[in-house]
């Protein structure tokens, strides 16, 4: 778990990325890969090709797939592809982030993300290079593919999915016998491979261009790589390639009937757009090994050859990253969409209230590194709570209004200003009226005292934060139920007494009513992830997991469908993860900077000994809404 302080300096930025000058073998070889299944090394003409287009300079890429919402965890990407460029500029090279839609499914991907990517970039902070779509190469990736076909590396498969995960059980059972001796590693059984693998270069070729002529169904045909079965790498045991679907994509309209895979299409982009850098999260690792297709299919079609880097993904304790179960969330109105701000989604937390800056000082502490990672939720609340400090305008709003009628007031009340900023001069003033009644939180009050309470009880005086006066409760007015509705105090402007405790409070005749919202945690167990598994074995999910088959993924893998029936890790949600309360009072000052919030971050206040708030999409001037932040202190259990 994440350790690092939010009150410490932010890590020194470094460039973690070998010099691309020197990338003749883009990746380094592991351990029992021969040269003859080293895939990754460069010919010195494709390395000066693209030193030529590149000056040598670091070019690293962000590719999300227009599929969905960005989570946290994108945010971390982002803070290291554009890090990482942005390092090499300030070290006196060139340094530039392509900002790629790895968009190849049409039948999952809409504007509606590219637009809500392209906000959630610009909220961040970061300047891609340029713009680009995977989709603007599918005429090159086609040709290449019929490059491929044409050098023996491809060939069209008619296996079903069941039969294709089939083969692979088999190929795995081959594999395990020739390691442990027990009489396997001859011929290849039937078993383990495609019945259509042997089609000769013509035929493959006429089989594909049917499938681009859209004269198979759905499911009925694949392109797949012909990788090499004997591997030990089972991520080159000929992945799929091209697959026909007939969707409308949302660039290329109905041009195209099949499209690329990632795995086809990640490698050759990478070539194409000379990115010295490929950054993935670890999963990836072993598709992009020496012996992995990412290096197989550059090297079968002589591409340059990128560097491929892995780090882990970025968890968060108390939430989800799962996509597929955030999105049942949001589909099953488990939460209100996908800009809740429970969620860790990019659009959740800007609404919440985090800034783009705490965001990336947050991945700035969190780091890159290969070990699992799972930081704390307080520590991200920690990094927005110190901003927040030092910038946010102190207001009063009382969430649980308890009525207080004051004696001893002069007539029209008193008039006095009350500063925005304890520790900054410049952020000015505003004027407040004391008049009565007010009304105070209702846990200031009890009714019977105690000597570590520093609230108001009977009889007992307390001062009222920036009114410079002293009140003391000299009556209880409680209703027929017994509830307590109605104090009476007396007022101390001189302020003779010394008192411990300090009050915050609103006039009745000038406040304003609002709805706030009080935000917790997602779900109650600090490592949903671990429990919902362990719910899953539990009811007998773990078998199921094991034998379903392998999925094709871009940066977002394919995870298992949950079916009709409600999931088990439903339960570990937290029921208390969001209070509203709808009778808070705040002081008048808050109307009017209460209106719908900008594109941007959103304006912060500190609600004095309550928390920082800010202003949430909701809110109209008329019906101010503002959501919980942060509490004004740390809680250790996050």
């Amino acid at each position: 778990a994440a350790a690092a302080s939010a009150d410490a300096p932010p890590p020194p930025r470094k460039l973690q990325l070998a010099d691309p000058r020197g990338n003749m073998q883009a990746k380094p070889l592991r351990d029992g890969v021969d040269d003859a299944h080293n895939y990754a090394a460069n010919t010195g003409a494709a390395l000066a090709s693209h030193l030529a287009v590149t000056g040598g300079g670091y070019r690293t890429r962000f590719p999300p797939e227009p599929n969905g919402y960005l989570h946290i965890g994108h945010a971390k990407a982002m803070n290291f592809n554009f890090g990482q460029a942005a390092i090499a500029r300030e070290q006196g090279m060139s340094g530039e982030t392509v900002l790629r839609f790895d968009d190849t499914n049409p039948t999952a991907e809409k504007q509606e993300f590219i637009d809500s990517i392209l906000d959630n970039v610009a909220w961040l902070g970061h300047t891609p290079a340029r713009v680009t779509y995977s989709s603007d190469y599918f005429d090159q990736l086609y040709a290449l593919a019929l490059q491929l076909i044409d050098a023996g590396g491809a060939y069209v498969c008619h296996q079903t999915k069941e039969e294709m995960a089939a083969s692979r059980l088999a190929l795995r059972a081959h594999q395990a016998a020739k390691k442990s001796g027990g009489g396997g590693g001859g011929e290849l059984p039937a078993a383990c491979v495609s019945p259509w693998r042997g089609r000769s270069a013509e035929e493959n070729r006429a089989h594909f261009v049917r499938m681009k002529q859209g004269r198979y169904a759905e499911g009925e045909a694949f392109l797949r790589m012909k990788g090499d079965l004997n591997s030990d790498n089972s991520a080159l045991w000929d992945p799929a390639a091209y697959r026909v679907m007939f969707h409308a994509h949302p660039r290329t309209g109905a041009g195209w009937c099949i499209y690329p895979t990632y795995d086809y299409t990640h490698c050759i982009v990478d070539s194409l757009e000379n990115i010295s850098h490929s950054l993935c999260t670890l999963e990836f690792e072993q598709r992009q090994a020496v012996d992995g297709p990412y290096y197989w299919l550059l090297h079968r079609l002589a591409l340059y050859k990128p560097v491929t880097w892995e780090y882990s993904r970025l968890n968060i304790t108390h939430t989800l990253m799962s996509k597929r179960k955030l999105k049942y969330l949001v589909t099953h109105g488990r939460v209100s969409g996908w800009d809740d701000p429970r969620l860790p989604t990019l659009d959740g937390l800007r609404r919440r209230g985090f800034s783009g800056r705490a965001l990336n000082r947050f991945c700035e502490e969190v780091g890159v590194t290969r070990a699992a990672m799972t930081a704390r939720l307080g520590l991200l609340e920690a990094v927005a709570r110190k901003e927040m400090d030092a910038g946010a305008p102190r207001r009063f709003v009382v969430l649980r209004p308890l009525k207080v009628v004051l004696d001893g007031l002069p007539d029209g009340g008193i008039t006095f200003t009350a500063s925005n900023h304890p520790k900054d001069e410049s952020a000015g003033k505003r004027t407040l009226k004391l008049t009565s009644p007010i009304y105070i939180e209702r846990d200031d009050f009890r009714d019977v005292d105690d000597p570590k309470f520093f609230g108001l009880a009977p009889g007992k005086e307390v001062g009222l934060l920036g009114a410079h006066v002293n009140i003391k409760c000299t009556e209880v007015k409680t209703g027929k139920d017994g509830a307590i509705v109605e104090l009476r105090a007396t007022v101390d402007a001189e302020r003779l007494s010394k008192t411990k405790g300090h009050l915050h409070w609103v006039s009745a005749a000038d406040s304003v009513k609002c709805e706030v919202r009080l935000y917790d945690v997602l779900f109650t167990p600090e490592d949903p992830e671990g429990a919902a598994k362990a719910l899953k074995e539990a009811g007998g999910g773990a078998a199921a997991a094991a034998a379903a088959p392998e999925e094709e993924g871009g940066e977002e893998e394919a995870e298992e469908a949950e079916g009709d029936a409600e999931p088990g890790w439903v339960q570990l949600l937290n029921p208390n993860s969001l209070v509203v309360v709808k009778g808070a009072l705040a002081e008048p000052t808050l109307a009017a900077e209460a209106g719908p919030p900008p594109r941007l971050d959103r304006p912060t206040f500190q609600f004095q000994r309550t928390g920082f708030f800010c202003v949430d999409s909701d809110s109209t001037k008329k019906k101010p809404v503002f959501n919980r932040v942060v509490a004004l202190r740390e809680d250790k259990e996050k």
